[in-house]
């Protein structure tokens, strides 16, 4: 694992973020809340930043 971190949701529900992998193989990205868990995997040699994987998410939830 490169990074793991939690924030609050905007309705208090506590989301856990991480991001795996190697530029070799890609990145893994997930993010996890209350028996939800979403992952996205990405075979870019370029890792995103913390601020990038929430947004994915952010709009992934949204439907966008």
């Amino acid at each position: 694992m490169i990074d793991s971190w939690t924030k609050k949701s905007s309705n208090g529900k506590t989301v856990t973020f991480t991001i795996e992998g190697d530029r070799k193989s890609g990145f893994v990205y997930s993010a996890g809340m209350a028996g939800r868990d979403i992952k996205e995997i990405a075979g870019s040699v370029k890792i995103l930043t913390r601020e990038d994987v929430e947004i994915m998410f952010a709009h992934y939830v949204a439907g966008k």
